[in-house]
């Protein structure tokens, strides 16, 4: 599982012009099973998605076609995560 932080290097105005297109992209790979989980940071300072892969190369092709990533509205972190823990709900995406 890799945790994939988005910091806005951008105003939010700028942000906005991109957002619907970054909804498409996001359902696109939901859609896949390949998404976990998504959401807005605290300040509207990025987001973040949890990607259900182990191959980080992967994980980066799929964001370069994020149009946040597109347009550079926004800078990508990625960190791995091997999960030890968790509720029986989500077993099956680990």
């Amino acid at each position: 599982m890799i945790v994939t932080t988005l910091t806005y290097k951008k105003p939010l105005s700028e942000m906005q012009k991109y957002l619907n297109e970054h909804i498409v992209f996001l359902e696109k790979f939901y859609a896949k099973n390949i998404f976990l989980a998504s959401g807005r940071r605290d300040n509207r300072i990025g987001g973040v998605i949890i990607v259900l892969s182990k191959d980080l190369k992967e994980v980066k092709e799929i964001m370069a076609l994020d149009p946040f990533y597109k347009h550079e509205i926004a800078d990508y972190s990625f960190i791995r995560f091997e999960p030890t823990k968790y509720l029986d709900e989500i077993k099956n995406f680990i």
